[in-house]
């Protein structure tokens, strides 16, 4: 069996974030470049349809990088706390080291993407996710927006 490049043989599960805020209607006129396929995907700072797709865009969309997973929900606890006097309805008053925060510390830990949402003031929006890398579960081809960027796994 052949061994893998070089520069994958240290490769192992890190996550990656990304945040997004914007409006309903930016994201309406945008909608074409959420998916892959679409004509702007790797430019357009809109989420993906699929949040594994996030890993196909370029390495200036990643927020930030944990090698484990409870950093990663930390920073997805913070990314919270800095919309959550702006958020419209009920989610307003949910607090991370709740059942939220466990379950997104679980299935980072089990490899799998985190997305939360929050519908803020007027039509504004917020994205705040987590996607595993190298592999994802979800993408398994996905490269590394990282990798070989100057900037660590």
């Amino acid at each position: 069996m052949a061994r893998p490049p070089a520069a994958c043989e240290h490769r192992h599960v890190h996550y990656h974030g990304y945040f997004w805020r914007g409006s309903d209607e930016e994201r309406s006129r945008k909608a074409r470049d959420t998916h892959i396929d679409g004509p702007q995907f790797t430019t357009a700072d809109v989420p993906p349809v699929k949040m594994c797709w996030w890993l196909r865009k370029p390495a200036d969309k990643v927020a930030g990088t944990w090698g484990e997973p409870e950093g990663a929900a930390e920073w997805m606890a913070a990314q919270y706390e800095k919309v959550r006097t702006e958020i419209d309805g009920p989610d307003a008053f949910w607090a991370p080291a709740g059942g939220r925060y466990a379950a997104a510390l679980r299935d980072l830990a089990d490899g799998r993407d985190v997305t939360w949402q929050y519908q803020l003031g007027g039509d504004e929006r917020a994205f705040v996710s987590v996607v595993a890398c190298s592999p994802n579960g979800w993408d398994r081809e996905a490269p590394c927006p990282v990798e070989g960027r100057g900037q660590a796994c």
